[in-house]
């Protein structure tokens, strides 16, 4: 298990990516809008919980005015990338 504290600036770039296990998000502060293949946009806001399953390429972007932050718990084997950058 690792965790992180994410800050994510307006200006953060919209980075499509996956995770060999699964991934726990708790937002911080501000908004965020996430893209999870297989699923419509979503937008989360300081308090709400998401879960990103293992092997889902996704994206988030800062839509609110200020910084965001999430708290992010990733569920990862340590004998393998724990991210992965998907082209499109």
């Amino acid at each position: 298990m690792i965790q992180n504290c994410v800050d994510i600036g307006p200006d953060a770039p919209f980075v499509r990516h996956k995770h060999r296990g699964e991934e726990i998000i708790y937002v911080l502060e501000g908004s965020l809008e996430y893209e999870i293949d297989g699923q419509s946009a979503a937008t989360y806001s300081a308090g709400d919980v998401l879960l990103v399953p293992a092997e889902t390429v996704h994206a988030v972007r800062n839509v609110g005015s200020g910084n965001a932050a999430e708290l992010a718990t990733y569920f990862v084997e340590k004998d393998k990338p724990f991210l992965v950058v998907v082209e499109d």
